[in-house]
């Protein structure tokens, strides 16, 4: 049995079908594929792609995450939806309207299966999966908004600071990249934060315990990656297509 975490796939359907491929999981299979989150955007056909994961998760082949873009999804619409009725203004900041047309081609059951998925997931003994990661506390005190967008935490106390708002790449004042404060006991893998377009971060802090960033840039022109958690194989994938711009290791 294989436990394959998957990083951000962001629309990149050819790339996410090339990879399963060469995987190779098969069915029936007790190989579980665990999918971090950010389905959507960027690449050039999210709808195939949330598609094609809805139905690996209902045979039972896969797990997902929630992440931070599917999240701005449920909240568009639930803003939308509330000034349809009440008149309460959406002030949330509208997408390209090439964005906001592909979000228009996801059902309500679409969007509604991304408000049910989890905020992280123990996905084997002393493994986690999570979409960006955690502050520097206990799991039971973890929350929603920022497991899902996470990149510094205050040096001292562990706890989530977040970017300017006119740039959101930019590091806090008095801060560290959460996983430097993370001391498990949980070995955590993540996405969310490109830090390479080749090889996955790793970084050991201490006493065994591992995160693995496998977010490597598919929709910047880098690697779909997949991380087989029992035995540490990289399994990856590229075009060379690049369907957004990186702004380098951020």
């Amino acid at each position: 049995m294989r436990t394959i975490a998957i990083g951000d796939v962001h629309g990149c359907f050819t790339l996410l079908t090339r990879l399963l491929s060469k995987i190779e999981i098969g069915y029936p299979t007790d190989d579980k594929l665990v999918f971090l989150g950010d389905l959507v955007d960027r690449g050039p056909d999210p709808v195939a792609v949330v598609h094609l994961v809805r139905e690996l998760c209902a045979k039972g082949l896969a797990v997902c995450i929630r992440g931070n873009h599917e999240e701005k999804v449920i909240r568009w619409f639930q803003k939308e939806e509330l000034q349809r009725t009440t008149g309460q203004k959406n002030r949330m900041q509208s997408p390209p309207p090439s964005r906001l047309q592909e979000w228009r081609q996801l059902s309500q059951d679409d969007r509604e299966w991304f408000s049910s998925l989890p905020d992280y997931l123990e996905v084997i003994p002393g493994w986690y999966a999570v979409h960006a990661g955690f502050e520097a506390r206990p799991m039971a005190e973890q929350k929603s908004d920022k497991v899902c967008r996470i990149r510094y935490v205050n040096a001292l106390t562990g706890k989530m600071k977040s970017p300017d708002e006119k740039d959101i790449y930019s590091q806090p004042i008095e801060s560290v990249e959460w996983m430097r404060c993370w001391t498990g006991p949980q070995n955590v893998v993540y996405g969310h934060a490109t830090h390479s377009l080749g090889t996955p971060r790793v970084d050991r802090v201490g006493g065994g315990v591992e995160t693995w960033g496998i977010d490597t840039g598919a929709c910047y022109g880098g690697n779909l990656t997949a991380l087989v958690l029992e035995t540490k194989e990289v399994i990856q994938v590229s075009d060379g297509v690049k369907y957004s711009r990186w702004l380098g290791g951020k």
